[in-house]
């Protein structure tokens, strides 16, 4: 065999071993660094909602019909149009409520117009009542004054006529002188009882005459507080109409936007219990998602998440970061609430509102990749223990 080719044959073995040592010594490496990967790096491992929500921190008031009726006005003019506390959002019809009231306050201005009169004419009676029973006083005290000197005359009378008969019997006066002073003494006595009469008959004229006035009085004052008593059951009646017609204005009980609207329109009937809007009131936006029963224990507050929009797709609008704050304790319909705040990126052109719907994908935790396989190991086990069993 040449000598050349023996050398040849000889370089060819000696790089070949070369190469052998090399080539394991790369493996070596790239197997060591795959079980450093392996066992000492982290891999995020994360949970996706089931759903989630854009959402002020109070939550929107939804705006009830508090009545039904036919729609008269409608003053909402826009979806997310600001609105003050108070304001008329729906005006129901109220016209048989204020012809109502129309009817009553022109019964309250002929109440008004008959008690004027009549109070007049009370105020009369009274002062005509008191003025004749002051005339009666002093046509009495005058007929008991002529009484009194009636009395007196004839009982004068009457001691003369007495005296007269005594001195008829010792012959000192005629017969008919003693006769005349006994006809005058009857006369007086006649005329005193006369005058005693006509005092009495005064004094009963009197009370029956008071009488009847105090009775006319009393039948004014009775209809006065008839008329008094209808009016106040008419103003009554007009507050509750009034109260009847502000209840038909439907208003936004607080300050914010309007976040739904039920389309109606003048003429349209809704019930009562109807929602005709949603009042987002101005506050900061929080994120509410709902995540399956298996994140109960994994999911904890300080986590980080990123918050996907529906209608901004992520690879044009990019994320919102969020962070976990509330994770209820418990599920409801099959899902587990959890409440995230949201930290907005003054460069992102999301516009931030309540409503926009989306998914929040959040960071459990940080583990290795064989810690990874390991658990993915144990839960075919179980799976398979379970079969079998």
């Amino acid at each position: 065999m040449p000598a050349g080719f023996s050398r040849s044959i000889h370089v060819i073995a000696t790089d070949g071993h070369r190469g052998s040592i090399a080539g394991a010594a790369i493996g070596a490496l790239l197997l060591g660094g795959w079980l450093a990967w392996f066992f000492l790096a982290r891999v995020g491992q994360y949970e996706a909602s089931v759903s989630a929500r854009l959402e002020v921190g109070q939550a929107a008031h939804r705006v009830e019909a508090p009545l039904g009726g036919r729609v008269a006005a409608v003053r909402l003019d826009l979806l997310g149009a600001e609105v003050a506390a108070g304001d008329v959002l729906v005006e129901l019809d109220v016209e048989p409520l204020r012809r109502d009231i129309d009817d009553k306050r022109a019964r309250l201005s002929a109440i008004a117009g008959q008690m004027g009169p009549l109070r007049a004419e009370i105020a009369a009676r009274s002062q005509a009542l008191r003025d004749g029973a002051e005339a009666a006083r002093a046509r009495i005290d005058e007929a008991k004054a002529r009484l009194k000197e009636a009395e007196a005359g004839a009982r004068f009378q009457e001691i003369e006529a007495a005296r007269a008969v005594r001195l008829r019997q010792d012959g000192l006066v005629s017969e008919a002188e003693a006769a005349r002073l006994a006809a005058e003494a009857l006369s007086r006595r006649s005329a005193t009882e006369a005058l005693d009469r006509a005092a009495a008959r005064a004094d009963v004229e009197r009370r029956t005459g008071q009488s009847e006035q105090q009775a006319e009085l009393a039948r004014l004052d009775r209809e006065v507080a008839s008329l008094d008593g209808e009016r106040l059951v008419l103003e009554a009646t007009i507050e509750g109409l009034l109260a009847e017609i502000e209840r038909r204005k439907i208003r936004s009980p607080i300050a914010g936007r309007v976040g739904e609207i039920t389309v109606l329109r003048a003429g349209s009937f809704v019930r009562e219990g109807d929602v005709v809007a949603a009042v987002v009131p101005p506050g900061e936006l929080r994120v509410i998602a709902e995540f399956p029963p298996s994140s109960v224990g994994r999911i904890r507050a300080g986590q980080a998440g990123r918050l996907r929009l529906d209608a901004f797709p992520w690879t044009e609008y990019g994320t919102l970061a969020t962070t976990v704050e509330r994770v209820a304790s418990e599920a409801q319909e099959g899902r587990i609430r959890v409440e995230l705040g949201v930290r907005p990126d003054p460069a992102s052109p999301i516009p931030m509102q309540h409503g926009l719907p989306g998914n929040v994908v959040i960071e459990m935790e940080r583990v290795s990749p064989a810690s990874l396989v390991l658990r993915a190991a144990g839960q075919i086990v179980r799976v398979r223990g379970g079969a079998d069993g």
